[in-house]
């Protein structure tokens, strides 16, 4: 079973590579970039991008795999503690960074009521696009008692083959008729959630069945011999996601990645960074791409060098979750407490 540290652990990897996906995942950011490594024709941190697409599902399958967790133990999970501490965060974030949009970019910010309050609700995330998962997610937490009753009935076939079939006609939808959809907001937030359910549901499998156990009970391999074979396992995804430009793979990587991650052998100073990263993975998913694409994006790419445009980005991203989490506790810290109170508290935040 995958520990809660462990968890932790694969949260802050999940946040380290979005951050270098968000970085180098357009061509007209990359060639602002001095790049001497090419890979298969490509700017190496275009190909390392490509790769780590699989952040946002790595996210959706830990939050399932611990729900789900929750779920097998009390018999049902109350989402809206969940919610109501996403918004908080949210809030906290658009708080801080909202207002100073209004005096760097004053034409863009904050717009009319209306905007406003789509933004602030996360109804539509005008005011910062890589906000587009909230609500999705939200709605993913309130039907997950339904999921999860559903994933324990069914065996691993019918759940797994339900998953699939929903994620591909989803994301067919999507990219065929994303402009359309984005006209109808509703509409969009149905099929991401619908898109984003795959992910989440696969967690879930990989809870009630323990294949993480399972897996690691296969591999029996000692010492730095597991990390060698890790490596090699993820170098041949690297490799093939180079050559398959297609992004809904991403699900599948996701699986290779988040299995390698968790055979390696860690150090225990490894373990504790990523575990540290881990803790601010919300706040730095909410804040980073303010710094890269919102605020201070010629400052960012005008360091030209990719390492340095990603430290630069990360550590301002950090900072800023630390201070978001001082102010965190001071507007919302008793309404924190109250909602540890809820329903299912004695179980805490698995995922």
């Amino acid at each position: 079973m995958l520990t809660k540290s462990e968890s932790l652990q694969l949260k802050g990897t999940a946040i380290l590579i979005m951050v270098l996906l968000h970085l180098f995942n357009r061509q007209e950011n990359v060639e602002k970039c001095i790049i001497s490594i090419n890979f298969l024709g490509e700017p190496l941190v275009s190909q390392l991008a490509k790769f780590v697409e699989i952040c946002v599902p790595l996210y959706l399958f830990l939050s399932g795999y611990g729900l789900y967790l929750l779920f097998h133990k009390n018999g049902s999970i109350f989402p809206i503690k969940r919610i109501l501490k996403l918004y908080f965060i949210f809030w906290t974030c658009f708080l801080v960074f909202i207002p100073l949009g209004c005096f760097l970019v004053p034409k863009f910010y904050p717009g009319d009521w209306i905007i406003f309050i789509e933004n602030v609700t996360a109804w539509k995330t005008s005011y910062n696009w890589e906000w587009w998962f909230i609500f999705p997610y939200i709605l993913l937490l309130l039907t997950s008692n339904i999921l999860f009753h559903c994933i324990s009935r069914w065996n691993f076939l019918t759940s797994f083959l339900f998953s699939c079939i929903v994620y591909v006609i989803s994301y067919l939808i999507i990219s065929l008729y994303k402009p359309q959809l984005v006209e109808y907001f509703a509409l969009y937030n149905f099929f991401e959630y619908l898109r984003m359910l795959c992910s989440f549901m696969w967690g879930a499998l990989f809870a009630k069945y323990d294949l993480f156990y399972k897996i690691k009970n296969t591999i029996k391999l000692k010492g730095l011999w597991t990390n060698v074979l890790m490596l090699f396992i993820l170098a041949c995804a690297f490799f093939l996601r180079a050559i398959i430009s297609i992004h809904a793979a991403s699900v599948l990587f996701m699986i290779v990645f988040a299995c390698c991650f968790y055979m390696m052998k860690k150090n225990r100073n490894i373990e504790n960074f990523f575990m540290l990263v881990g803790k601010h993975s919300t706040n730095i998913w909410l804040v980073h791409t303010f710094f890269c694409y919102y605020y201070f994006h010629d400052f960012i790419y005008g360091l030209k060098y990719p390492i340095l445009i990603y430290i630069v980005t990360f550590g301002f991203s950090f900072i800023s979750s630390v201070v978001i989490n001082k102010i965190y506790r001071l507007l919302f810290g008793k309404m924190d407490s109250y909602i540890l109170q809820l329903k299912n508290n004695k179980d805490e935040d698995y995922c």
